[in-house]
């Protein structure tokens, strides 16, 4: 399935990927297979939408090591080095399946292990990435 794959720090929409095969071949069922290094991806970045083709090694190389010869060349403003200064400094990053009626609003669940610790729901006004009214629920 489609994926959203992004840094646990800043809210530009820097970092923040929708990431899709190429090819379309999705398993039927999350976790039927793994993708290969060489499989090529179709990044879109949701700071400004623009969009790139790269491996699965090149995008995981871009988001650890940032900008060099392995990860090939990046249109994004970025830097990648998504977990550069650890737990610490944010230097996390989350995966999540993309779902195409995000538009519509979202409910975020933190979860600590096993425990739902807060649930946020939220309403975009104007579209993604802009204002929201946000409900928080603890």
């Amino acid at each position: 399935q489609p994926r959203v794959v992004k840094q646990n720090r800043g809210s530009s929409g820097e970092g923040i990927w929708v990431a899709k095969l190429k090819s379309g071949e999705y398993c039927q069922s999350f976790g039927d297979r793994e993708c290969a290094d060489d499989e090529m991806l179709v990044l879109t970045e949701a700071c400004d939408n623009h969009t790139e083709e790269h491996t699965l090694g090149e995008f995981v190389e871009f988001c650890v090591n940032g900008r060099n010869e392995k990860s090939g060349e990046w249109k994004s403003i970025g830097i990648g080095r998504y977990f550069e200064g650890g737990r610490e400094a944010g230097g996390q990053m989350v995966d999540q399946r993309f779902l195409p009626k995000i538009a519509e609003g979202e409910v975020r669940f933190l979860m600590v292990g096993m425990e739902a610790v807060r649930i946020e729901h939220y309403v975009y006004l104007g579209g993604v990435g802009g204002e929201t009214v946000t409900t928080v629920y603890q």
